[in-house]
């Protein structure tokens, strides 16, 4: 009769801001999403969450060295004024605060949980971070956008969305030096062509050439700000009813290739155009080392088996001369058991961290994708603490300090791809990684798009989505071919006679 009765009462009991005392103490409240125990920016923008049901959240006491308080939640969620949430990060850096929430559990007692925490990092993210939106079906494939979010508040805007310029997949965003101000797009099947925002001006160019077997991809912008790694790729793609692996992505050939945007002209090496698959460029912060993957030359028919896998190599360029160096190898896929994908060296040059597959470079779909690190100090690498999951984990990047990192992961569901964020310690330790945050906490559980590709952006996007429309929309400049290199690009490594 006693938990009846409390139940009856206690909206009243709310809207008086009086809760009954209880001596009942229970564990951690199970909340959504988990925000309990992280290391959080002091920059972030407000992390509200609410009890997942059938338990409901009644207050939450947030205890800090300097001060305490005291908060009601309403229909179960936690929703953080931004003034408060702002004054407490700016008053608590560098220490640590305490939640302990009110729960009505399943039995309808009214029980105090255990506290958890979040540490206030004196290290600030990056204000925004850049995405594409796509539908998680083949079906709608052609509804797509670029997207700029802000983290320190809640606010979203459109870069360019594809119903604008014909509904023209886009992919590979990227950015020099996470510069909102020097930015890379690619679109296809409609308007096609490599959209670069460099120097002021926007313009769309032609990247395939004599030297490249296809228009490049998967960029990589060199720290200089003006040459940028891509490769080119024969891509096919196979789909089957398996739920953790529906859609294969394979290469039939792949190289690498070089554009300079001060001369507009592509160059490439024979250690770079082998018949072997050269694939995912990404260059080291001093710009003078370029990491890539590379397989086997794939003879005969296309495939998809198990045993297709990666090795990590890396090469050196002098932008001076213009020349490249010996291609060495720094991980074989033998050596880890697996196919080594999205190779990302960390800001200090220390570390990179890569994804591990069962097969081929393409993970967002293989559940047992995972991120790993190596230390190029030790050259020992080890899956990654804090930042996976059971569910797959794709592509990431780093902060422009280093001091965070962003995982695309489709944790908890395996359906959905979401931005994850874990502070890095420079040291090789992360810490447990944290959803990007919603202003209302029901967000993820009807959101039905994936979010790809996620990157770090010191500032909002430069150029405008008309701007970028123009751009698309109007004529691609062919770059020029490096007269120097004697190098068929539609056979893979074969020179010419």
């Amino acid at each position: 009769m006693k938990k009846i009765i409390y139940a009856a009462l206690l909206p009243l009991l709310m809207a008086c801001n009086k809760i009954p005392e209880t001596n009942l103490v229970g564990g951690k409240p199970e909340i959504f999403p988990d925000y309990t125990d992280i290391v959080i920016p002091v920059n972030i923008a407000p992390l509200n969450f609410k009890s997942i049901q059938p338990a409901e959240l009644l207050t939450v006491e947030v205890k800090s060295k300097t001060e305490a308080i005291n908060l009601k939640c309403k229909n179960g969620k936690l929703i953080w004024s931004e003034r408060k949430w702002r004054k407490l990060l700016s008053n608590n850096v560098g220490d640590t605060l305490f939640y302990t929430a009110t729960i009505v559990d399943t039995l309808g007692e009214i029980v105090r949980c255990a506290p958890f925490y979040q540490v206030v990092s004196p290290d600030s993210i990056d204000s925004h971070i850049a995405y594409r939106l796509i539908n998680t079906g083949y079906v709608l494939w052609d509804e797509m956008g670029i997207y700029q979010r802000c983290l320190e508040n809640f606010k979203q805007k459109p870069i360019i969305e594809n119903k604008s310029v014909d509904f023209a997949c886009m992919n590979c965003h990227s950015f020099s030096n996470h510069n909102p101000n020097t930015m890379l797009l690619h679109t296809r099947k409609f308007n096609g062509g490599t959209t670069i925002l460099y120097d002021g001006k926007i313009q769309k160019y032609n990247t395939k050439c004599s030297l490249s077997m296809s228009a490049g991809v998967y960029p990589s912008w060199n720290p200089n700000g003006y040459l940028i790694a891509m490769s080119t790729n024969l891509i096919s793609q196979a789909f089957h009813n398996n739920y953790g692996k529906r859609i294969y992505v394979s290469d039939s050939k792949s190289d690498i290739v070089l554009l300079n945007m001060k001369t507009q002209t592509l160059t490439t090496c024979p250690q770079l155009s082998t018949k072997a698959l050269e694939n995912l460029p990404a260059w080291a912060p001093d710009g003078r080392t370029l990491y890539y993957i590379s397989a086997p030359e794939r003879k005969g028919k296309k495939g998809f088996d198990e045993g297709y896998w990666y090795s990590l190599l890396r090469i050196t360029y002098d932008e001076a001369t213009n020349t490249w160096g010996k291609a060495d190898t720094i991980i074989r896929s033998t050596d880890v058991k697996g196919s080594i994908t999205f190779p990302k060296p960390s800001p200090d040059g220390r570390y990179i961290a890569f994804t591990i597959a069962s097969r081929g470079y393409f993970t967002p779909f293989n559940s047992e994708a995972e991120i790993c690190l190596l230390d190029l100090k030790t050259m020992q690498a080890a899956v990654a603490k804090n930042i996976n999951s059971p569910c797959s984990e794709s592509n990431h990047n780093w902060s422009t300090s280093g001091r965070w990192f962003v995982v695309s992961s489709k944790y908890p569901g395996g359906m959905f791809t979401k931005p994850y964020f874990a502070h890095f310690d420079g040291n090789g330790n992360f810490s447990k990684r944290f959803v990007l945050p919603q202003a209302d906490p029901d967000f993820y559980d009807s959101f039905a798009l994936n979010y790809n590709n996620t990157d770090f952006v010191t500032g909002e996007i430069a150029a405008s989505p008309i701007q970028w429309r123009d751009a698309i929309k109007g004529d691609a400049v062919p770059v020029k071919a490096d007269p120097t290199v004697n190098i068929d690009g539609l056979s893979g490594a074969t020179k010419k006679n």
